[in-house]
């Protein structure tokens, strides 16, 4: 019973995402979400990520280059397909191929899906960083962790509380550039936290909504919507679009022909 009421959840979540005014402030128009940096064991979550964060980004008033002609830019020009790539070049140089006014520039370092019955445990964490394209000044940043876990038993609330005793600090990670510059990486938010009276209800529940919820295409995803609304509460919105002036120049007096 509790899966059905999970996955309607689930659907009404994932139709819902937050809209904010346009910041006219803002000098960001175009911009370019990068492939991510993936240093979790889950191919498809960095991607699932990025596909969120340009879809939201679009609602925030930004106009992002779609994902497939940053892809294929980057492939043919620079031969680069993976995020870890993309510390051998430059903001300056990304920005001159891709035509944008920022970068944004995502680490995802956690993706995970633990089911052992007595220790249930779901994280997401990432970190994001908007870039001036024509400058390298770092416009924006932010990073946060969101877990959930149920406990099989008494034991396996022991367990629990123990493993996340021990943290989930960034020493790990330390040769990743570019994470110095985010806040919120250490920062955890507790999404979901129970218990079952036995092992075995922990672990159906558990093993049960990882497998619906992969099937429907929304694995982890109350965790990593969690994490993307309050990452991107942070963020300024986008100007819209630019007003369109006499001899085809916008209102920031630059030709975007």
């Amino acid at each position: 019973m509790l899966l059905p009421v999970l996955l309607l959840f689930l659907a009404s979540c994932a139709a819902h995402v937050p809209r904010y005014p346009p910041n006219p402030s803002t000098p960001v128009y175009t911009l370019a979400v990068l492939p991510f940096y993936n240093a979790t064991n889950d191919v498809g979550g960095p991607m699932a990520i990025r596909e969120e964060f340009q879809r939201r980004a679009a609602r925030m008033h930004y106009q992002p280059m779609p994902l497939k002609e940053v892809d294929s830019l980057l492939l043919n020009r620079m031969g680069i397909t993976l995020g870890s790539q993309l510390e051998l070049t430059d903001p300056l140089a990304l920005g001159e191929l891709l035509g944008v006014d920022a970068l944004v520039y995502g680490y995802v370092l956690n993706f995970d899906n633990v089911t052992t019955g007595v220790y249930n445990m779901k994280k997401v964490r990432a970190g994001f960083k908007m870039v001036n394209a024509r400058t390298g000044e770092v416009i924006w940043s932010r990073g946060l962790g969101v877990k959930s876990f149920i406990a099989g038993s008494e034991a396996g609330l022991g367990v629990t509380i123990l493993k996340e005793a021990a943290g989930d600090g960034l020493d790990s990670y330390s040769a990743i550039q570019g994470l110095d510059s985010i806040e919120g990486l250490e920062d955890w938010h507790v999404l979901i936290a129970g218990a079952t009276k036995k092992v075995e209800e922990a672990a159906i529940l558990s093993f049960g909504e990882k497998l619906l919820t992969k099937a429907f295409g929304v694995h982890l995803w109350l965790e990593t919507d969690s994490m993307m609304r309050r990452v991107m509460a942070r963020m300024p919105s986008g100007p819209g679009r630019p007003v369109r002036l006499e001899g085809g120049k916008d209102n920031e007096g630059g030709n975007r022909e």
